[in-house]
């Protein structure tokens, strides 16, 4: 699938986050984020192989998720971690998803929490996902239920 304008900005202010260039990653961000309705910041760790269908519509990611390679997020979809307290050092801290190589996810789908999507895992439209979804499985429903691929 052919990269669009928002993984080609992505990636541009996700470059210049590592080089620390100050303003432009922040600037690039907000770009993304009027323009294309989507909030994808560059702290997220999101492989370059990453593509946003229909520009990123909607799509809503944590600044601490990891997204493997060639993987496929459709629009609306929301990646997102959850508060809670850490007991090493008592400082609230975010958790977020880790997602796989080669997963898709469809339309509107929600995954929430500290968990992990297995490569080549599929999660359906609209599904809420809210477990650990093991590799070459689907994930389907309110909440998802998995099932394995065959």
């Amino acid at each position: 699938m052919k990269k669009n304008i928002v993984s080609k900005i992505y990636n541009l202010s996700r470059t210049l986050y590592k080089y620390k260039v100050p303003i432009v990653p922040k600037f690039l961000w907000a770009f993304n984020r009027i323009f294309f309705s989507c909030d994808i910041p560059y702290q997220a760790d999101i492989d370059s192989t990453v593509t946003f269908s229909h520009n990123g519509l909607g799509t809503v990611i944590n600044k601490k998720t990891k997204i493997g390679s060639n993987t496929l997020v459709m629009h609306h979809v929301t990646i997102g971690g959850n508060m809670g307290k850490t007991s090493f050092n008592g400082k609230e801290e975010i958790f977020a998803p880790i997602i796989g190589d080669n997963v898709i996810c469809g339309v509107g789908a929600k995954v929430l929490g500290p968990i992990t999507i297995g490569d080549s895992a599929k999660i359906g439209a609209g599904a809420v996902v809210l477990k650990d979804v093991p590799e070459n499985c689907i994930a389907v429903g309110i909440p998802a239920k998995i099932y394995k691929n065959k």
